[in-house]
């Protein structure tokens, strides 16, 4: 869509490995606080590159509020085309967070007011989310959840810690389109486009299962997602406790490490188990939460009402 007057303008290709760089350089692994954390953009950044000359390529674009950059807001779009379905992430370069707020209050790189638009707003720092609870109110958007996540990452220096030896009653193996439903009944009810972001999450990105050997069912599975990070992480209740889920964490880690990317994941505020076995495996944890919410415009006549707060 050309729109050459909105606020947000589409980054060149031919600078996003640059700002990829400085996005790197504006978040030493060492210090993690509020806006500092970039790897969820940095992470988007890198799928895009990674897409760019496939089908999935036409999903994502990376917004800037200026060309300077240094005190720029840059947002992260991914949408299948012809859909009013948007996944978004945001950074900010500045402390100053009301140019990245002036944007998103006056562009029109969504349909605000088409009763079928979803805003699935992903991995947001805590201390953005001010920026959102402004803006979307006055674009007449209502909040319809909001999901606490904490997030961690292992960056390609750990490598060697990725040890994923498999056990002799499993066998390691990507994930086909047969097991996109499957997935979905593990997610999260509400979110849009579901199955479809699925399909091209196992099409066009990493994914890993682990399956029995006896029986060829699968035990236990994680995706990739657009962002960089580890998403829909699942072991079957019949197949917990076996470290299942340790494998193929380890296994997807080699890969990715390998190829120099940073490999995160979001886990849910109160997954306890999920929380003590990353921290295990030495993953880096940020020390702020980040928030999965998503929002819809209002009706005429409807009245917003309180979002509710989804936990583990």
């Amino acid at each position: 869509m050309d729109l050459p007057n909105d606020p947000l303008q589409p980054i060149p290709w031919t600078q996003m490995e640059g700002l990829s760089k400085k996005l790197l350089a504006d978040a030493p692994y060492s210090l993690v606080s509020y806006l500092r954390c970039v790897f969820q953009m940095h992470g988007t950044i890198r799928m895009a590159l990674r897409w760019r000359e496939t089908e999935a390529g036409q999903r994502i674009t990376i917004y800037s509020t200026n060309n300077r950059l240094d005190d720029a807001g840059i947002v992260g779009i991914y949408k299948k085309p012809g859909s009013k379905n948007y996944r978004i992430t945001l950074y900010c370069f500045s402390e100053d967070t009301s140019v990245l707020q002036n944007a998103l209050l006056k562009t029109q790189r969504f349909d605000w007011d088409s009763p079928d638009t979803t805003l699935f707003f992903s991995a947001i720092p805590e201390k953005l989310m001010p920026v959102l609870e402004r803006t979307l109110p006055q674009r007449n958007c209502k909040f319809e959840f909001k999901c606490n996540t904490t997030y961690k990452w292992r960056t390609p220096d750990q490598l060697d810690s990725c040890d994923h030896t498999c056990p002799p009653d499993v066998r390691l193996a990507p994930l086909s389109l047969e097991y996109v439903k499957l997935v979905q009944s593990h997610w999260f009810d509400d979110v849009p486009d579901a199955a479809d972001y699925i399909t091209t999450l196992i099409t066009h990105n990493q994914s890993m299962g682990a399956y029995s050997r006896s029986t060829g069912e699968l035990c236990a599975f994680v995706l990739f997602s657009e962002f960089c990070t580890m998403t829909i992480l699942h072991t079957m209740e019949e197949h917990r406790r076996k470290g299942y889920a340790q494998l193929i964490i380890n296994a997807i880690c080699q890969r990715l490490l390998a190829e120099g990317l940073i490999v995160g994941a979001t886990v849910i505020e109160g997954n306890t188990a999920s929380l003590k076995l990353f921290e295990l495996l030495g993953f880096n944890t940020s020390r702020d939460f980040f928030l999965y919410t998503l929002a819809t415009p209002l009706t005429p006549g409807q009245e917003e009402v309180t979002c509710k707060k989804i936990k583990y």
